[in-house]
Formats: structure tokens, C-alpha cells, sequence
């Protein structure tokens, strides 16, 4: 009895070792490196696409990228800026993706596109991700409550506790699932607690930078007030004279420079002037200059060599 109680034991105790050492396995990457498991959310920097969702029409005035969102999530990106907008036949239970207006660029509906997050998610148990809302139309939490949970991503969202100062870290993240961090301009409430008020949490630098001047480092929104994370809003500007109009058009023809050593020369000036890294390195046309290589540069890992698709990806399949 005692020599199969002490078997028993040892079989118990290897079971636990096996059991541990897949467990540390899985958690060997986080967001594609090991060395970001240990460091809290807000301590690490993200390659950010600007209005991800204007890929289309391709090559348009006002895309601002060329890949569509499966394509940079495969890429490496991993927070997401996109503007929320009333749906153009006025289903209160759908937000459509338009920049400045629906008749002007239209990225679809929101359910489409949470459809492909929840499918790289499921895929791609190791990463977090992060979405930053502009709420264009003052819509309501209950909206954005509303068709998460239709996409079947109420599962993985966080919520930070109010007041709570220390975030965890990206693989306490992982381990409990909740990996998917939603920030929003204006509108949030306690109703809706993970679609977190973004400037209780975040300041940005200047977005709207003509080509030719200097790129900002300088506190935009809220105005003059530090927060513990911050977004580097790193996309140029160009005006289009059009039947006696000026518009502000994105700059792909630029971009390997805006978005290479621009890019590191604006963070550099930023983190010596704030002390601190940024937490949203936002560009436009990412696959352009050296987005992910130089972010990880930011966060003091090895650049883990996936480079950008560079052909471009205009189709969008939500199966």
C-alpha cells in the first residue's frame, strides 16, 4: 500500500510537471515574443494601423491602408483604430466604418469586421489586441454591447477595474482569455465597463500633420494632461485642390520615409521629451518603411523578422 500510495504520488507529480510545462509553452510567446509575457499592458508598444478599415477603394484619396485587416493582423499589427458610424439604412443594431462620411469612404459593417478579429483570435490564443474607437456618430455603449456579442467576442474582452493603476500582464491576459482591449473617444459609461474611456488611460500627440513640417511632440488630446500610456499619431497629410475646395489626403507615396527613419526619429524625440515609450505607434500604409522592426526596437526585443505584405490585400472575407 505504501509503495502504491508513493506511485500514485510520483504519477500525480509528473502529470502536474507535464501539465505546467504545456501551460508555460503555450505561454512561451506572447504577442510574438517570449520577453513580453512578463510586462504589464501598458508597458509595451503596439504597431497600430490608422483607420485600418480604409483599404477601399484601393488606392483612393482617402484609404489610409492597403492591406485589409486578416492581412494585418497577420502582419503583425496589433491595435486598430476605427470610426464608428450610425449605419447608412439606420439598423440600431449595426455600426457602420466610414471615414469623415459613409458617402465618402465606407469600410462596411462593424459585424463583418469583428467576425475576422474573432476568427484570428480563436487561431491565436497568444495575442492581445487592442481597439481604439473614434465615436463619430455619439453612439451609445449599449451599440458597440450589442454587436460585439453578436460577433461572439464578449468572451475575450477586458475591462480595466475603475481606479484600479496597475494593468496585468500580457500573459495573465492570455491565461484568462480576456486579450481584447477596447478604448473609445468619447461616450463610455459604466453600463458598458470594457469599452473604456481612452483619455482616463491615454494622451495622443497631434494627428493632423501637413507634409513638409514637424512631426509634434507635444500633448493633443486631452489637452495638456498626462497619462500613463500614450498613442504617437505618425501619418502626414497633403492637400488636393478640387473644384475650389482643399482636402487633407493621406501620403502613400512617402511612406517607406514618413513610415522608416521619420518614424524613429519622431519616437526617439517623444520618448526623450515624455520619458516614456509610446504605447500606439499609429502610421498609415504600414507595410511601408519599417512599422513592426522598429517597434520592437521600442520594446527592446529582437525584431522577429515578419515583414509586412507589401502586394496589397483588398478583398475582405468574413468565412
Amino acid at each position: 500500500m505504501v509503495r502504491s500510495s508513493l506511485s500514485l504520488t510520483v504519477g500525480i507529480l509528473l502529470a502536474s510537471s507535464s501539465a505546467w510545462v504545456q501551460y508555460t509553452d503555450a505561454q512561451q510567446q506572447c504577442n510574438g515574443y517570449t520577453e513580453l509575457c512578463s510586462r504589464t499592458y501598458d508597458k509595451v508598444s503596439y504597431a497600430t494601423a490608422h483607420n485600418a478599415y480604409a483599404f477601399n477603394p484601393p488606392n483612393g484619396l482617402d484609404t489610409n491602408q492597403v492591406n485589409n485587416i486578416p492581412t494585418q493582423l497577420k502582419d503583425g499589427i496589433r491595435a486598430f483604430m476605427l470610426d464608428a458610424y450610425a449605419t447608412p439604412s439606420g439598423n440600431p443594431n449595426e455600426i457602420e466604418l466610414c471615414h469623415i462620411n459613409c458617402a465618402l469612404l465606407d469600410g462596411g459593417a462593424l459585424s463583418a469586421t469583428l467576425a475576422l478579429f474573432k476568427t484570428f483570435m480563436d487561431a491565436n490564443p497568444n495575442e492581445v489586441i487592442t481597439i481604439l474607437w473614434e465615436n463619430a456618430a455619439n453612439l451609445k455603449p449599449a451599440q458597440f454591447q450589442a454587436v460585439y456579442a453578436a460577433a461572439g467576442l464578449s468572451p475575450y474582452l477586458y475591462a480595466q477595474a475603475t481606479g484600479a493603476t496597475i494593468w496585468p500582464t500580457l500573459a495573465q491576459m492570455i491565461a484568462s482569455k480576456k486579450r481584447l482591449v477596447n478604448f473609445i473617444d468619447s461616450g463610455a459609461d459604466a453600463t458598458v465597463p470594457w469599452l473604456m474611456a481612452e483619455y482616463d488611460f491615454i494622451f495622443e500627440t497631434p494627428y493632423s500633420i501637413p507634409k513638409g513640417t514637424a512631426y509634434p511632440c507635444t500633448i493633443d488630446r486631452p489637452k495638456d494632461q498626462r497619462k500613463p500610456m500614450y498613442v504617437l499619431n505618425h501619418f502626414i497629410q497633403g492637400a488636393t485642390n478640387a473644384q475650389g475646395s482643399t482636402t487633407s489626403d493621406p501620403q502613400p507615396d512617402v511612406a517607406d520615409q514618413t513610415n522608416g527613419p521619420d518614424l524613429v526619429s519622431h519616437i526617439n524625440s517623444c520618448q526623450t521629451i515624455f520619458k516614456q515609450i509610446p504605447s500606439f505607434v499609429a502610421v498609415d500604409f504600414y507595410q511601408k518603411g519599417s512599422l513592426t522592426e522598429t517597434v520592437a526596437k521600442v520594446n527592446k526585443v529582437t525584431w522577429n523578422g515578419i515583414a509586412a505584405t507589401t502586394s496589397g490585400n483588398n478583398v475582405q472575407k468574413t468565412n
